[in-house]
């Protein structure tokens, strides 16, 4: 199966890395026949990748950028020139605050970037995500790690400990909105 992006007659397209026989495709509805799991699961994906390049273009439009297809796929799969990683904002942040923040304090703030390290080798094994991927839920399921995270022989943080690098986080999260490297706070629960 491919995604096809048509903007003003142009066109291009990318593949989703998923197969489907014809005979089970409905060509009116663009989404599979049947409810089995597969095709549950690929309907979801399909509305799932939708809404993506919906909201890539919307953000397109909102900076006043001149719309194409490439710069739609560039900017969806993050390797457009706006695209930054969760590490390079830690690394800037640590870097610029280094004078403004007292030396306990970047001692915590290297403490979460580690929580936050561990945390995406654990849960999305890999070294670093793309800071537009920063959602609400990535949040959530980083506070439940916190809760069981363990340091060589150190016991799990407690609740206190975990509320300071959720406060970090957050904290974080919103320099990077401020410096327009992201579009909205992940922190917060949108509607």
């Amino acid at each position: 199966m491919y995604c096809r992006i048509t903007v003003d007659g142009e066109r291009t397209e990318f593949s989703l890395q998923r197969k489907l026989e014809a005979r089970l495709w409905d060509d009116y509805r663009k989404r599979g026949k049947g409810r089995s799991p597969y095709i549950t699961s690929l309907n979801s994906y399909l509305d799932q990748t939708y809404r993506g390049l919906f909201e890539t273009y919307r953000e397109l439009m909102l900076e006043g950028k001149v719309i194409t297809p490439l710069k739609v796929k560039s900017r969806y799969f993050g390797v457009d020139e706006k695209s930054k990683t969760l590490k390079e904002f830690i690394d800037y942040h640590n870097a610029t605050m280094y004078t403004s923040i007292k030396a306990g304090t970047r001692k915590n703030y290297f403490s979460t970037e580690r929580c936050i390290d561990q945390f995406l080798k654990e849960k999305y094994k890999v070294e670093d995500i793309q800071l537009k991927k920063l959602d609400y839920s990535f949040i959530m399921d980083f506070e439940q790690y916190l809760r069981s995270y363990r340091i060589s022989t150190r016991r799990a943080c407690n609740n206190n400990g975990v509320m300071k690098h959720m406060e970090r986080l957050k904290k974080m999260s919103r320099l990077a909105v401020r410096l327009g490297w992201v579009t909205k706070d992940p922190s917060k629960i949108t509607n």
